[in-house]
Order: C-alpha cells, then structure tokens, then sequence
C-alpha cells in the first residue's frame, strides 16, 4: 500500500537502542560499573541530566497563553527572530552582516531547519557534499527529499582541514550540478569536535567562491554546538564579498546550548549579497514550514528571547554555559591525555560534546560487541567509535581510554 518513493523506507536508530543497552547494563551491574557515552546530552558529574537555571526560572515565569499558544506567524516570533541575529551576531548584527541581505526562519530544532535547506535546495538526482566523519541524519535527510550525497575528507595527514580534497570534491561536484549544497557542521564538529581556524574557513569561503563561477552554492553551517567552544565564535569570515549565487545557511538549535533537547526550537539564517535569493528563500520556506510543521512552539521562542535579549538573564545564561564548557574540557583532557600516554590514535579534537577513535572499517560488529562486555556504551559508526564525553563523570573518564584501546587491538 505505500507509495513507491516509500517502500524502501526503514531505520533503525543504532544510538536510541545502544542507549536502551547501558540502561539495561545498569540495572544489572550497578551505574557505577557501566559507561553511557551513546547520547548528546549533557549529564552532570551525578550522571543526572543537566539543565540551566535561568532556562527553568524563565520558564516557569511564561503564561498559558505565552507557552500554548500559535505563533504569531510561520517563520517564528519577531522578537524571537531579534534574538537569533542578537545571539548570532551580536548587538550590532547589521554591522557584522555588512551589505548582506539576511532572513530568519524558526525551524523545529536545527534538524528542521537543515531538512527546510535540503528540501528546497537540492534538485531531484543532485547530491548534497558531506564530511566523511558526520551525524548520520544528513544522509538520510538527502535520501527523503530525493536527493543522494557525496562525502569530502575532513582531515590530511597532518590532522587539519583537507583542504585539498574539500577543493577536489566542490568542483568536482560543480561542474555537473545546477545547485551543490555543501554541509560544514563548524565549531565543535559532530562527532569528532574538531572546529576550523580562521585560516581553514578562509581557505573553505575561496574555494565556494571559485566554485560559484561553475554553479549556484549553498553552503550550511550547522552550528548545534557554537557554545561549546573554546575560542571566541566568528561567523563574520563566512560573511565577506559573497557572489549573487552563493547563499549561506546558519543553522541554529537551542537544544545544547539551552538544554532544551525536546522543546524543539531552532532557526535557519538565510544570508546572501542577493535581494532577489533572500526573498525567494523566504517565500520557498515558508511555504515548506506551513506544509510540514506549520508552526514552531511559541513558549521556546518567547523563552529564548526573553533571556538573550534581557542584559542580566543573558549574562546568567553565559554563566552556566561557561560552566557546562570547562567541565567538558576537564573531562576530555583526561581522556586526551591518557590517550597520549598510550598511544591510542583519536581523530583531531578541540572542543565539543564527542571524541572519536577510528579503526578499521569492517570491524564495527566486534568492535560494538567488545565494548559491549566491558559495560561500555558508545556510537559505532563507519570506521570509529564515536564517545559522548558530555554524559560521562570525570571518575569514569579515567581508564576508558586504555580500556578502548585492548577492545580495538
């Protein structure tokens, strides 16, 4: 009875059930004597779910009216839209855009706004560019909107930005396409944690740049985890002398950053040197978002910008990120360096919610199933064990590398 373009549809999400698994362990062997590194959610040093002060206080402060209620319009509350440039950009965020056109849509998290890009940039048969080390979802965005994808190698064999073959692989892919949609998922990579320098996202803009003389380019920026990294975020680089046909994608999520993994609120920011490409994003969205999810949830909207758009709230909101960063960077030093002392090879790493270890593809079933017996829960994907470091206390970080390392060899 389904439609042919559905028949082939079915998934299996490894990370829920490998979840499920170190629950189950737990009951079993005791919490103390398992490891839950599978899901990107913040756990406190008591294995408890984290969440902020300020995001619960201002929460409870939002009438009926205020967390029920539809939205006033479709791409979202206009102070909502205030504080994302605000968030993004800073105060004087016209400044920063420079001559560029800018529009903002509220998305259901940043899934929604990266399937809203796919959807409506993406020609049937074209595929979108991916790096090879990625959240699995992409692709199977890609597929749902009749698309396919290719991937670029994150890193050389220096561990920096394989600039070489990003190059390599946008032309190649641009001499055939109408539109190439390419995925940057910059700072503090998923899974990896690996954030670009100034240099790598120079290099990156040069060679969209050069591609935009073969065809039109849409480049998103998933930036889930902006608040996890360690240096100063800069988006102004992605921003300078863009040709008409290149059309940058921001795509924006509170749910790490505000701990609000379920309350589903996230936005794409459309920036162009092109009235005319703005305008027809905005159209093109907005028709996709009414047909789709229709509205976005008006209480994690007013949430939002009543914090970052209140002086002393978002001052307190930088407070306890800032917290959530250091704890990650202590628990990933750990792990780091012991990583170091025993020569366990871990791909480039600089801030974030994961560490990933590669091995040699093929061994993901034995590798699953090794961890598995040492009550260690973690995400294989192609090639790498992928280790949430956001939901493991410090006390249990010790040792795990080792204990990784007599799994993989």
């Amino acid at each position: 009875m389904l439609a042919e373009h559905s028949k082939s549809k079915k998934i299996f999400d490894n990370g829920f059930q490998i979840s499920k698994n170190a629950d189950l362990a737990s009951k079993i062997y005791g919490k103390e004597n398992v490891v839950n590194a599978t899901l990107g959610i913040f756990y406190n040093e008591e294995e408890e779910m984290h969440t902020l002060d300020i995001v619960n206080e201002e929460y409870k402060t939002l009438s009926g009216r205020e967390l029920f209620n539809y939205s006033s319009s479709i791409n979202g509350e206009e102070l909502f839209i205030q504080a994302v440039k605000q968030y993004l950009f800073g105060k004087n965020f016209s400044k920063s855009l420079g001559e560029n056109f800018s529009e903002v849509i509220a998305a259901p998290g940043g899934s929604g706004a990266i399937y809203n890009t796919f959807k409506n940039y993406i020609n049937p048969g074209e595929v979108v560019l991916l790096p090879n080390y990625m959240w699995s979802s992409y692709k199977l965005m890609s597929k749902e909107v009749g698309g396919g994808y290719q991937t670029y190698s994150l890193f050389n064999k220096k561990g920096k930005f394989d600039l070489v073959n990003f190059k390599n692989s946008v032309m190649e892919l641009a001499k055939i396409q109408k539109n190439l949609v390419i995925v940057l998922n910059n700072p503090c990579h998923n899974p990896t944690g690996y954030t670009l320098s100034s240099y790598e996202v120079k290099g990156v803009m040069n060679i969209l740049k050069e591609a935009c003389s073969l065809c039109n380019v849409v480049l998103i920026n998933d930036i889930a985890y902006m608040d996890f990294n360690n240096k100063k975020n800069d988006l102004t680089e992605f921003c300078k002398d863009l040709p008409k046909n290149f059309l940058l994608m921001i795509t924006f999520s509170m749910s790490k950053s505000f701990c609000c993994y379920g309350l589903r609120v996230g936005a794409q920011v459309a920036i162009s040197s092109s009235k005319e490409t703005i305008d027809t994003f905005l159209d093109a969205s907005l028709y996709t978002c009414r047909s789709v999810w229709s509205n976005i949830s008006k209480g994690g909207m007013t949430l939002f910008s009543n914090i970052v758009l209140n002086k002393k709230k978002y001052k307190q909101l930088v407070l306890e990120q800032t917290y959530m960063k250091n704890l990650l960077q202590e628990r990933a030093n750990i792990f780091l360096k012991e990583a170091l002392e025993i020569d366990l090879k871990i791909l480039p790493y600089k801030s974030g919610f994961f560490i990933t270890i590669p091995f040699k593809k093929g061994d993901e079933e034995k590798i699953e199933k090794k961890l598995k017996e040492e009550n260690i829960f973690a995400i294989i994907i192609p090639g790498a064990i992928r280790v949430a470091i956001c939901s493991i206390p410090k006390y249990k970080i010790y040792n795990l590398a080792s204990k990784i390392k007599k799994v993989i060899y």
